[in-house]
């Protein structure tokens, strides 16, 4: 069996020896093999997880929590299948450059000894050599115990275990054979608020069955990416079918960012669901890090890099969560925006509330016309507000702003990239630094002429003295209420 050595890598997709290898795509697998982290745990680990619960007469938190190892996430696969191929599918995917964002792969991977010569891992850097464990930042025991009851209504830690334990017999009799039908059985159960309710048994937890309804839907999408990778159009149709009957029908939509590429997505998994009334993220495992702009140059062209922050370490879902709590930044902003958010530490994930409405990303690429500088002015209305409470957001994009229906709001939906600033960033050259970063948001309709007007909008709005004062008192306002 390969020896495994952890590392967080970085890799330039950009790179004329990978372009030539990933285009284009082969339905035989090619490259290198490595591990990398999938974006839940694998249903091996899984299942040996509730057969220990299954063990144990009064299990703990900390026995719940053994699920946060990111080394249960662990898959193997091979260095050309790292990109989905609807990806590769998509003109200048590897080699558009826009305002130094151009894709870099970033991930901690299992490298075998020694790395093997590969066009991929020929490229990359090693940011940090874990070696034979990965380390992790995850879930707080203290803190899951003292929300527990909150977060599962009512039920202690052994009860608990007694409903991750029926929800899985209850479900691997009939997901590998019809995996679609348990997701329609499981979608039922929520929207009539039964939640596997009977006669002898209570309902189980609503949080629940909405992660595990994320949680098949992300098998299905994987499944389909696999049949598209190896040429199964067939099956690949067949999902892709069934998937949009879904959406056309209730709205049920899973995004799913299986991979961290700088300058395209960074990874999450979101299932919107308007019929249920809610949107649940989760945020995948990925190192501690922030992107430096214009750190390289390639080509002539700027290029924005990863680097590591805080200790190195990668931080699970649940860790995730467990800032998000600690911090308090990100469920204050989601308060002053009037789009409040509930945390569940145990589960690494959150739920908000569905917005109805395009985002502006949508909206302007349907109508250009829809770009302008008052709705400028609003996007750094944002930023203001997060000036006032001490918050960086370095995810300006028009994807993560929804113009509700019905109204004029706009409501901000994403603030997973905000981070508290530190004493030494209050400078008047970090204020200007951070009110400049807005304009990446121009970058993010990938159409040069939207760019160059939203790079308009925002010259002009440096020097208009009067509109910038009056965003300012808006800001004031709402960071205020």
């Amino acid at each position: 069996m390969a020896s495994f050595q952890y590392s967080v890598v970085a890799i330039p997709l950009n790179r004329v020896p990978i372009v030539d290898f990933l285009l284009p795509p082969s339905t035989i697998s090619r490259g290198a093999v490595i591990q990398i982290l999938d974006q839940r745990p694998t249903a091996r680990f899984e299942s040996e997880w509730i057969a220990d619960l299954e063990q144990l007469e009064t299990p703990t938190v900390s026995d719940l929590l053994e699920i946060d190892s990111p080394h249960g996430y662990l898959v193997e696969t091979t260095t050309d299948r790292l990109i989905p191929v609807m990806f590769l599918e998509e003109p200048g995917f590897l080699t558009r450059n826009l305002g130094g964002w151009s894709p870099i792969y970033f991930a901690t991977v299992g490298l075998p000894q020694p790395v093997p010569a590969d066009p991929l891992l020929d490229q990359m850097e090693q940011l940090v050599i874990y070696g034979e464990q990965i380390e992790y930042f995850g879930a707080d025991p203290t803190q899951v115990a003292t929300r527990l009851d909150m977060e599962m209504e009512s039920l202690d830690a052994t009860a608990v275990a007694a409903t991750y334990i029926r929800l899985y017999n209850g479900r691997s009799r009939l997901v590998d054979a019809d995996r679609s039908g348990f997701i329609q059985a499981l979608y039922r159960e929520i929207a009539r608020n039964t939640y596997f309710a009977d006669d002898s048994r209570p309902p189980l937890p609503r949080v629940l069955l909405l992660d595990e309804l994320m949680a098949q839907l992300v098998r299905l999408e994987q499944e389909r990416r696999a049949a598209l990778a190896n040429g199964d159009q067939a099956t690949a149709e067949s999902i892709l079918a069934w998937q949009e009957a879904r959406q056309a029908e209730s709205g049920l939509q899973l995004i799913l960012k299986g991979e961290y590429i700088a300058g395209r997505h960074r990874r999450s998994t979101i299932m919107i669901a308007p019929e249920l009334g809610v949107v649940v993220k989760q945020p995948a495992p990925e190192p501690f890090h922030e992107i430096k702009m214009n750190a390289r140059e390639y080509e002539g062209w700027p290029e924005n890099w990863p680097y590591l922050t805080r200790n190195k370490k990668l931080v699970t879902p649940r860790g995730r969560l467990r800032l998000v709590l600690e911090e308090g930044f990100i469920p204050r902003l989601h308060d002053v925006f009037g789009h409040p958010m509930d945390c569940f530490t145990l589960l690494g994930l959150t739920v908000e509330n569905h917005v109805v409405g395009p985002t502006i990303q949508e909206a302007v690429l349907r109508d250009p016309a829809c770009m302008t500088a008052d709705l400028y002015d609003i996007i750094i209305l944002h930023q203001q507000v997060c000036e006032l409470l001490g918050i960086e957001n370095g995810d300006w994009h028009a994807a993560n702003f929804i113009m509700r229906q019905g109204s004029d709001e706009i409501v901000h939906i994403d603030w997973g990239a905000a981070r508290p600033l530190q004493a030494e960033e209050l400078t008047e050259d970090g204020r200007s630094a951070r009110f400049n970063q807005v304009k990446n948001i121009a970058f993010s309709f990938h159409d040069h002429a939207l760019a160059a007007r939203v790079l308009t909008f925002h010259d002009d709005l440096i020097t208009d003295a009067e509109r910038l004062q009056r965003i300012r008192h808006r800001a004031e306002a709402i960071a205020s209420g």
